[in-house]
């Protein structure tokens, strides 16, 4: 049931995870990015315009997501408020 619940965050969690890394990734590099369209921003001879743009347009697919990760977070802090209390989990 664990494997489970840890699975269904990380999936629930994926595109704010993503954006981060995207956002991130634009502010290591001086890069621009937003959602309007993919710019160029060539790192190493690579140009990574296109990854930055598909990661930062990920974190549109939170708003759909937005009440399963307020779940997530729920669960997560009555689970860790139960274990700080001392109680046995079945």
């Amino acid at each position: 049931m664990l494997i489970l619940g840890l699975a269904v965050t990380l999936i629930v969690w994926t595109p704010a995870l993503l954006l981060g890394l995207g956002i991130g990734l634009a502010v290591l590099t001086g890069c621009h990015v937003d959602e309007g369209n993919r710019h160029p921003c060539v790192i190493c001879g690579l140009d990574l315009g296109g990854l930055l743009y598909t990661l930062h347009v990920m974190g549109w697919l939170m708003i759909p997501m937005l009440p399963f990760m307020g779940i997530t977070i729920l669960v997560g802090l009555w689970m860790g408020l139960s274990a700080l209390a001392g109680a046995r989990w079945a």
